[in-house]
């Protein structure tokens, strides 16, 4: 066809479905707040992650970034928590794999 703009031109199926198609993409967007379903919660248990020690750690050691890794399941402290433990005294021993708790430094 003559003209420029028949690559991009609607007939009005085509027009219908595109506002069809807009209408669930708004619908899709949700009102914004993440919401956790019960669905979802086992999942997201298996999948976060922990602070846990990445070997054995001595009773008054100083934490550094190489004693920490972050591991799965996430029944523990999250990784962002991780900056809270960097350069603090152990009062505990710790196991390569322990969880990291706020009491232990």
């Amino acid at each position: 066809m003559k003209g420029s703009d028949h690559a991009y031109s609607l007939e009005p199926i085509g027009m219908r479905k595109l506002v069809r198609d807009l209408r669930r993409a708004r619908i899709a967007f949700g009102d914004g707040t993440k919401k956790v379903y019960d669905s979802e919660k086992q999942s997201l248990m298996k999948m976060r992650k922990k602070i846990v020690a990445a070997r054995n750690l001595p009773k008054g050691h100083i934490i550094k970034k190489g004693d920490l890794v972050f591991k799965s399941p996430g029944d523990g402290l999250l990784p962002y928590h991780a900056d809270h433990f960097y350069g603090k005294k152990l009062k505990v021993s710790l196991k390569e794999d322990d969880n990291l708790k706020f009491k232990y430094v």
